[in-house]
């Protein structure tokens, strides 16, 4: 599925209108067919407000239709009826000449009537504001959306929730919370980052006849996959396979101060498939964790200069628990200098590089990085708050001119290779918890060690990873890195066999 900006929305309609001759009032009956349709069953009561653009006129003819339906529908028009748009005046003058109540605000003074017609409704449809809006919400649209919120007690947004920018996804003053949006033929970009997350309970992609070519053509390259996309990732086994075939894995995590990391970065990989799978951790910690990782080799050092070689792998895993002092830095240079084999490079091992950011000169085209925002700070030298403003693009930037896949964790996880970005569709809140990114590298390393290129372990990882979260959600109160691993083979299998 596509992800669409203000300007690509805007791209696709005028050339659907333009060139191919399709009437702007044609496709907004084909979205008002499409959207009735699916909210016909939502209750009998419903209260439709409806600005002077396109979005309004897209409103009026779901009231119409669902008018027609036999619904008790009433209109609630804001905006100067002498300056909207030829496609709203068409539809104004068909829902009154089918005498669809209408009431128009122009002041506060009829706050209490729409409190309580709000209340009498069993939903409302919010048709106030399309993807063009670009300024604040203020003034009496401001006081209609409060009331909205506050006292609706279901919330249908067409195309986008009102005052919610389409690009950045920034509340413009104020913007409907709605439960459900039916948007357009494609996601928008707001929808992913800032507000958006927090305002959007549910989204849904109506298709309204914009051919699917201009859809990829205005994309900026910006995709959630579909569950058979993840799929089709998943590592086949042979029936003659031997662990040879499914990945040498090489695990360095863990110090004196952090055993935790590595058993959880180390059974990830395990129980996500990895043929073999050795752990490289200090000697302060290997012995304890020799008798929980049954089914890995453990190496241990006391210094850099103990470890002779890092051949025979056919991926590396480095930087959970690993800490940030004069050896774990001498460490991971060698691992950088001495290796050619591809890495997934997380936690300390970032800190360490954006200390020395020469070292992403060395892991050009092999190596994932899975930063948080605050990792994501430091590596680019920018504050948290500019990061979570701006993920897609400074993610893709990084990505870009390092020539990396860049793993930006974080709700909405962002994955790049400086040309494509996508977006995992999985995980939640409840999975916010102490271990899930070592967890997460884990997963990564091992499907990478099965033979999936480097974007496609951390697609795969960041889904399934998600996937058992949300899957635990539903019945835990929280989910902890080690119900993630003990369900990994299990939510494998089952994508599978889908």
């Amino acid at each position: 599925m596509e992800i669409l900006s203000v300007e690509g929305c805007r791209n696709i309609d005028n050339f659907t209108i333009e060139n191919i001759g399709i009437p702007s009032i044609v496709l907004m009956e084909n979205a008002a067919s499409k959207i009735s349709d699916e909210i016909n069953n939502m209750g009998d009561t419903v209260t439709i407000f409806c600005g002077i653009g396109n979005n309004g006129g897209d409103g009026l003819a779901v009231a119409r239709k669902l008018y027609l339906a036999g619904k008790n529908i009433e209109i609630v028009l804001l905006g100067n009826e002498a300056k909207a748009s030829e496609e709203v005046k068409v539809n104004l003058n068909i829902v009154r000449n089918l005498n669809i109540k209408i009431t128009k605000i122009v002041d506060s003074n009829k706050k209490d009537y729409l409190k309580q017609r709000i209340l009498d409704s069993d939903y409302v449809v919010d048709a106030l504001f399309g993807v063009g809006l670009n300024r604040n919400i203020e003034g009496l649209f401001k006081e209609v959306v409060e009331i909205i919120n506050k006292y609706a007690k279901y919330i249908v947004s067409i195309d986008i929730p009102s005052g919610l920018h389409g690009n950045s996804g920034k509340i413009l003053n104020v913007a409907i919370n709605a439960d459900i949006v039916y948007t357009i033929e494609v996601l928008k970009k707001g929808f992913f980052i800032n507000d958006g997350i927090n305002i959007i309970k549910d989204v849904k992609i109506v298709n309204i006849d914009i051919p699917d070519f201009l859809k990829k053509e205005n994309s900026e390259k910006t995709y959630i996959l579909s569950e058979s996309d993840y799929k089709n990732f998943i590592p086949r086994r042979k029936r003659n396979g031997h662990k040879g075939n499914y990945g040498k894995v090489l695990v360095i995590a863990g110090s004196e101060k952090y055993s935790g990391a590595a058993y959880i970065v180390t059974e990830s990989s395990v129980r996500t498939g990895s043929g073999l799978v050795t752990l490289l951790t200090h000697n302060s910690i290997s012995s304890s964790l020799r008798s929980k990782l049954i089914e890995s080799m453990i190496m241990d050092y006391s210094s850099y200069k103990d470890i002779k070689s890092f051949d025979g792998f056919d991926i590396i895993a480095c930087g959970p628990g690993l800490d940030v002092t004069e050896n774990s830095k001498e460490l991971l240079k060698r691992v950088i200098k001495e290796t050619k084999c591809n890495l997934v490079l997380d936690a300390d091992a970032l800190n360490i590089i954006s200390e020395n950011k020469d070292l992403l000169k060395e892991i050009s085209g092999r190596a994932i990085l899975t930063p948080h925002p605050g990792e994501m700070a430091r590596l680019t030298n920018k504050t948290i708050k500019e990061i979570e403003e701006d993920r897609i693009n400074i993610a893709k930037t990084f990505a870009k001119e390092n020539n990396v896949i860049l793993l930006l964790k974080g709700y909405n996880t962002i994955i790049t290779d400086g040309e494509e970005v996508f977006i995992n569709p999985t995980g939640n809140s409840k999975m916010a918890s102490g271990g899930m990114g070592d967890c997460l590298a884990g997963i990564i390393t091992s499907f990478c060690g099965q033979k999936l290129t480097l974007l496609e372990g951390a697609l795969l990882g960041a889904y399934i990873h998600g996937l058992i979260g949300d899957k635990l959600s539903h019945s835990n109160f929280i989910v902890n890195a080690r119900d993630i691993i003990e369900n990994l083979p299990k939510t494998i299998q089952e994508l599978c066999e889908k």
